[in-house]
């Protein structure tokens, strides 16, 4: 990974960017100067670029992960649920999963 200073832009992405607190990031680090990628499952318009990716299939989206200069990982079911076993599992699975590859 290079070294950045301070300052510089980077290159940033955000797998499972595309909710609520993903797109805030997104569009504060688009707006200082960063180049900024975000992976999501239902790739929608933006003013960065957004890259479909499922969280386990392999594809362009692994070039933009090892060129990038940091990661901020919110991928994963969301929380909005019932706290049962099933879902906390569901939960914890969802956010291993997608960092395997």
């Amino acid at each position: 990974m290079a070294t950045i200073s301070a300052g510089e832009p980077m290159k940033i992405v955000i797998p499972g960017g595309s909710g609520q607190v993903g797109r805030i990031l997104a569009r504060y680090f688009h707006a200082k100067g960063h180049t900024v990628t975000v992976f999501s499952r239902n790739p929608q318009p933006a003013s960065w670029r957004v890259v479909a990716w499922d969280g386990l299939t392999p594809g362009e989206w692994i070039t933009d992960l090892e060129q990038s200069d940091v990661c901020i990982n919110l991928a994963g079911r969301s929380v909005n649920c019932r706290y049962n076993a099933a879902n906390r599992r569901s939960i914890y699975d969802s956010r291993i999963k997608s960092t395997l590859e």
